[in-house]
């Protein structure tokens, strides 16, 4: 009932921002992120304000089948596992090129295994993440940008010893990341690549895009960091921008197996003015290993000032 519900919503709002875009967008130029879950090369313009408010629904397949195992096959473990995600996202052009990005959000989740002791229903807020993107090429419609990030230990974390549940990280993390978008006619083309570096005494966590705690990959696991690439490409000539992606990860875990994640992503920018822009996409489990098979849908609004 919940999966049909949140497909119903998420037709609801492809259909609404369909009549909206066509009925009110005239502004066709670049406005603000043109991506789903690819990083934009493109900085927020110096002086301006980007303010996003994104909401996410995940959920596995009910009953047997809902996550992949070591050998990047299904396993036949009984999962039911779900989340429900609100992300605020602040970001200042500080400088030519240039652009700070603070973000944090809420949590709401459930995870049950039939073989071992259920984590059960947990929220809370999530870390805080302060990014800088710093665009290092402009050239004929090619942006390239480094953004480094430093994700905050400030939420809830999940502590099997405490009984706790939560979706936060309880260590220090530093990212890097290279971002790449090509603007032609009617087509703009992102794509990134970028590591995700623990820091600190305790490296384990609950990570919700996995579903799996570090812990299950055995009693001294700890995290060495997530790399993950993503491309993406939107269509540009029209009121509804639709956009494609392909988005990977690799999570590194010492003493265990690593996991893995390939999802297909599909959705719509729409532009309602100069200011405003909606999106809604679905992102599709392609592939995976030692991770929750999950699909995913989000939706977000953004007002630029």
């Amino acid at each position: 009932m919940a999966n049909v519900k949140a497909t119903s919503m998420f037709a609801a709002l492809m259909f609404a921002c369909a009549v909206l875009g066509f009925s009110e967008s005239e502004a066709l130029g670049y406005l603000g992120s043109e991506t789903l879950a690819t990083e934009s090369a493109v900085p927020v313009i110096e002086g301006e304000i980007d303010v996003e408010f994104g909401s996410t629904f995940s959920r596995a397949s009910s009953g047997r089948r809902g996550e992949w195992g070591d050998n990047w096959a299904r396993t036949r473990r009984e999962r039911s596992y779900r989340t429900y995600e609100w992300e605020l996202r602040a970001t200042m052009g500080v400088a030519p090129d240039t652009d700070v990005s603070l973000s944090t959000g809420w949590v709401d989740m459930k995870d049950n295994m039939e073989d071992h002791e259920p984590y059960g229903h947990g929220r809370g807020m999530d870390d805080l993440r302060v990014s800088v993107k710093r665009r290092i090429i402009w050239d004929e419609g090619l942006s390239v940008a480094y953004i480094p990030a430093l994700t905050i230990p400030t939420g809830r974390h999940t502590n099997i010893g405490r009984d706790r549940f939560g979706p936060a990280q309880n260590y220090w993390s530093f990212d890097q990341r290279l971002a790449m978008t090509q603007e032609m006619e009617e087509l703009v083309l992102n794509a990134d690549v970028g590591y995700s570096l623990p820091f600190g005494r305790t490296r384990r966590s609950w990570k919700r895009e996995f579903g799996k705690h570090t812990l299950e990959h055995g009693e001294k696991a700890s995290e060495r960091g997530i790399l993950d690439a993503n491309v993406g490409l939107v269509y540009v000539e029209s009121p509804v921008r639709p956009v494609l992606e392909l988005n990977y990860a690799h999570r590194w875990i010492s003493r265990g197996n690593d996991s893995d994640l390939l999802h297909a992503t599909a959705g719509a920018v729409v532009p309602l003015d100069d200011f405003t822009r909606l999106k809604v996409g679905y992102q599709h489990p392609v592939a995976g290993r030692n991770a929750v098979r999950a699909r995913k849908y989000m939706a977000s609004v953004a007002y630029a000032f």
